[in-house]
């Protein structure tokens, strides 16, 4: 019979001067994040970021791709792939905008409608899940504190 090696014991990282670097913290609290969204919403098979257009869409009804890429800071190129996997899954409709007949404005479909009205008590009991170290009011601090740090108005954070 042979032995096996014993592991070795987990060595003790110092993270002190990382962690008082706040892009550090956020990555990590991003990461969280998105890893507890994959795992809590898997059944409506969504991306963090797949889920903030179609909220977008549903709140901005008839935004184009170009003012929909904007706001998200991402590529219009980019942007239209993901566009495109959520008109074939039949959540979002492109129609011809009225006041530009080469753009095309981005609607909820009414799959999209009924999916969204799941997904977002989903994602709030994801966020419930996810903030629970956290007391609602310094949750709500926090999310005032980002949309202060991102350039929002208190009211629109």
């Amino acid at each position: 019979m042979t032995s096996r090696p014993c592991k070795s014991a987990r060595r003790r990282i110092d993270f002190s001067t990382l962690d008082s670097l706040f892009g550090f913290r956020l990555r990590l609290a991003q990461v969280k994040l998105f890893h507890h969204f994959r795992d809590a919403l898997e059944s409506f098979a969504i991306t963090p970021g797949q889920a903030g257009l179609l909220i977008l869409i549903r709140d901005n009804p008839g935004i184009s791709q170009s003012d929909l890429a904007r706001a998200v800071r991402v590529e219009r190129a980019t942007l239209g792939q993901t566009i495109e996997s959520l008109v074939e899954r039949r959540l979002v409709e492109r129609r011809r905008n009225a006041r530009d007949r080469r753009a095309y404005a981005l609607h909820l479909s009414e799959d999209g409608a009924a999916f969204m009205a799941r997904l977002l008590p989903a994602i709030k009991a994801h966020e419930a899940a996810v903030s629970g170290n956290l007391t609602p009011a310094e949750f709500e601090r926090l999310r005032i504190l980002l949309g202060k740090f991102l350039g929002r108005a208190p009211e629109s954070a």
